[in-house]
């Protein structure tokens, strides 16, 4: 049988003020932990754990700890807590938490280190997509990048289709107007996103939207038409 894996990897070292306890526990279950100057590297061997089974008390001391500090799993996890004293004495002594569940994920709560450090301007996750078997669909790759701002996620089927995109544009002509917006946001730190955003709103407050709109329309109808 088949294994799929996805060593992950997650970059920089993650300083220990910029997270709760609780954060702190719940992401060094998640991913393998490597003690690090003032904070911790995290990555996974095999791609980072879903469903995590953490002691108890220990949740509860964790808990506990970051009482007061806002954090996308303080309310999730304070549930979990409530709904197991809630089983009277008989209650197990580990505590099952689901991290995979969007708005309380390992994504989360790096999202919200990002946003409250004064240190870290952005975080990387860097995945591999590895199989036991040479299947043809089993490898691959991705790249999370989590900044103040956003966070943005390709994989390697998106760059492959970002590079056939690229493939199909005409090769005698626009690669000077490429260029020379390419180096305006270069030098104005924007992203393809802000740039693109841009540059529709010229359009739409020149007039020239609809004409643009209409002639990548009959490219890609004609780029669709079967042969």
């Amino acid at each position: 049988m088949a294994e799929y894996r996805f060593p992950t990897v997650v970059t920089p070292e993650i300083p220990s003020a910029d997270m709760t306890p609780l954060e702190a526990l719940i992401l060094s279950t998640a991913f393998d932990e490597t003690p690090a100057a003032g904070g911790s590297y995290f990555h996974a061997r095999f791609g980072p754990s879903d469903i995590l089974t953490i002691d108890a008390q220990t949740v509860r001391r964790a808990l506990e700890a970051s009482a007061g500090i806002e954090s996308p799993v303080l309310e999730h996890v304070t549930s979990l807590i409530e709904e197991l004293d809630a089983q009277g004495d008989d209650v197990p002594d580990d505590l099952d938490i689901d991290v995979s569940d969007g708005g309380h994920g390992w994504v989360e709560i790096l999202e919200a280190v990002v946003a409250r450090s004064k240190t870290i301007d952005e975080i990387v996750v860097t995945a591999a997509f590895t199989c036991s078997k040479m299947r043809p669909n089993g490898f691959g790759g991705s790249v999370m990048r989590i900044s103040k701002e956003r966070t943005q996620y390709a994989s390697t089927h998106d760059m492959l289709h970002t590079m056939r995109t690229d493939a199909t544009m005409p090769t005698d002509g626009g690669h000077e107007i490429r260029g020379r917006l390419e180096a305006i946001a270069a030098e104005a730190g924007w992203d393809s996103f802000t740039l693109l955003l841009l540059i529709a709103r010229w359009l739409e407050s020149s007039g020239s939207g609809e004409r643009l709109i209409r002639h990548l329309d009959e490219i890609a109808t004609a780029e669709d038409a079967p042969e």
